[in-house]
């Protein structure tokens, strides 16, 4: 996990063992089924003009909505959803591969749905999930397309980071972590170890998310 590159928040390079097995989501949620839990009273009303494809990612997303959403979920299933840590996230992305993307080390068309990196590209907004190569493990979008929220706590670096694959929180956070760049980064973005941050509380119309669970 991470990169030895002048980025000092992914920095050190290090080895995580993720401790126990879980699942995650081929697609990010998408705005019609961000809609379902706000028929159903339990998350915010989206931006009409950030979501107005059925089958484009929801967007214009925080963290704390995130959190609505995935014990909606968990309530209507029974079923132990939530978003993926930031190594789940970075595991799954990875599929098993050490190169900076997940296809090799340079930026190729029709793996992400970034800007410069080939069509379908549209400078207004993200494309429908699922339009672009998925990774070895089958997942879809986890560069490009929108970033995607991540359980952990925002910190400047890995170092003290858990060896095990779980989050790695703080008592009253603000800043959390958010992965896999968006469509309106170029390929610098798409690399599997580039991170960012937002506030908890803020909604960026580029900010979208994915759903993991625990799998007993």
């Amino acid at each position: 996990m991470g990169n030895s590159t002048d980025d000092p928040s992914e920095k050190p390079p290090h080895r995580v063992s993720i401790g126990a097995p879980f699942a995650i989501g081929k697609y990010e949620v998408t705005a019609d089924q961000w809609n379902a839990c706000v028929a159903a009273n339990a998350c915010p009303h989206l931006s009409s003009e950030n979501n107005s494809g059925k089958n484009a990612p929801a967007r214009d997303i925080s963290w704390d909505d995130a959190q609505l959403y995935v014990k909606w979920l968990t309530k209507i299933t029974g079923k132990p959803y939530r978003l993926p840590t930031e190594a789940e996230w970075e595991y799954a992305d990875r599929a098993g591969t050490t190169t900076q993307y997940w296809w090799g080390d340079q930026m190729r068309k029709g793996n992400a749905n970034c800007k410069g990196c080939g069509d379908p590209w549209h400078q207004e907004g993200p494309e429908n999930v699922g339009l672009f190569a998925p990774n070895p493990n089958g997942l879809y979008d986890m560069n490009g397309n929108v970033w995607e929220w991540v359980t952990d706590c925002w910190h400047s670096s890995y170092k003290g980071a858990p060896a095990d694959g779980r989050a790695w929180d703080e008592p009253n956070c603000d800043m959390r972590v958010i992965r896999g760049g968006s469509w309106r980064e170029g390929a610098d973005y798409m690399l599997t170890s580039t991170r960012f941050k937002y506030s908890g509380s803020v909604r960026q119309s580029q900010d979208g998310m994915r759903v993991a669970k625990d799998i007993k």
